[in-house]
């Protein structure tokens, strides 16, 4: 199963996130963070030169990429 797509989602009352935020709240490298945006896995806006992230989508990537030996 995919992450759901953001055209599916409204960003209404969303809560973004930094990237320091994902990295932290998730405990994953900057350099995952990147890759899954190229990837298009992970959807982002940019404001001012800083990445934001909607912590929905954020959720569900890692839903996703759960393993059962994470559980």
């Amino acid at each position: 199963m995919k992450p759901e797509h953001p055209k599916k989602h409204a960003f209404k009352d969303e809560h973004w996130m930094t990237a320091d935020e994902v990295q932290r709240f998730f405990k994953i490298s900057r350099s995952t963070l990147y890759r899954w945006c190229k990837q298009k896995q992970l959807p982002y806006t940019t404001m001012g030169g800083t990445r934001y992230y909607p912590k929905y989508f954020t959720l569900n990537l890692m839903q996703h990429n759960m393993r059962w030996e994470d559980l």
